[in-house]
């Protein structure tokens, strides 16, 4: 019983994006109380404020005191033409598919190597997330501590098995982190994401740690149906995204 608030808070944390990403909220719109939210969704208080914070620090709102809280920035452009074209060139088919795989594998994988790894494993998966979150806040390439980032969870979850059906994923994922390292917005998200995951790692929160990774993989997701056009909503994407509220 003691876990159930992480889930509810990590709930309200994906259907607020969602609303975001919708249009329902734009760029600096101010959003309702934490009072007003805890009413709409039903939730306690306590939740809507553990919500509010996963979602100041991954820079998607900002709160200002006395004034309450304001969506941060814009949602992803679709009309951006050279990252559509990038996108359309390695295969909308096959993206969609990795994120669907990675969404049945990775939240699996943190779990596992929350539980499992060890303490030297941990320490190395933390300072991967803050050597790419160091990188992104000086603007400069992430790529490599990214992919040791992943491939050092699939290790430290100790299931050979999932290890090589991560490393069968590599060449997708190489292709696919080319076109996404270069939108600003998961430029932003992405290493804020990771800093989250490898923070339930070290502390052995093995439910957390799949939450937050099931998260990051549906907001990556959730960006990548934008510039296309499409939305969880469709009829041909609902087995892609599956949104936990």
């Amino acid at each position: 019983m003691a876990q159930q608030p992480t889930q509810v808070y990590t709930s309200v944390v994906e259907a607020m994006k969602l609303r975001m990403a919708q249009g329902e909220w734009d760029a600096g719109q101010r959003l309702p109380s934490i009072n007003q939210l805890a009413r709409e969704y039903g939730v306690g208080v306590g939740s809507i404020r553990e919500a509010v914070k996963v979602l100041e620090s991954l820079g998607v709102i900002r709160i200002e005191h006395g004034r309450g809280m304001f969506v941060q920035a814009a949602q992803p452009a679709p009309e951006d033409d050279g990252l559509r074209q990038h996108f359309q060139n390695i295969g909308v088919g096959s993206i969609l598919a990795l994120c669907e795989a990675r969404r049945i594998i990775e939240p699996e994988l943190a779990a596992f190597a929350a539980e499992r790894g060890s303490d030297a494993e941990l320490e190395e998966i933390r300072a991967q997330a803050l050597r790419m979150q160091q990188l992104a806040d000086d603007n400069e390439d992430f790529l490599e501590p990214d992919l040791n980032f992943h491939q050092y969870i699939a290790r430290a979850a100790h299931n050979p098995v999932l290890e090589r059906m991560m490393d069968s994923l590599n060449d997708l994922l190489l292709e696919s982190r080319d076109y996404t390292l270069n939108h600003p917005s998961l430029r932003q998200r992405a290493p804020k994401y990771h800093v989250l995951i490898a923070d339930a790692i070290s502390e052995r929160n093995a439910l957390q740690a799949r939450l937050v990774m099931l998260a990051h993989v549906n907001d990556t997701t959730s960006v990548l149906l934008a510039m296309q056009g499409m939305s969880p909503a469709d009829e041909n994407t609902k087995s892609v995204i599956v949104m936990n509220i």
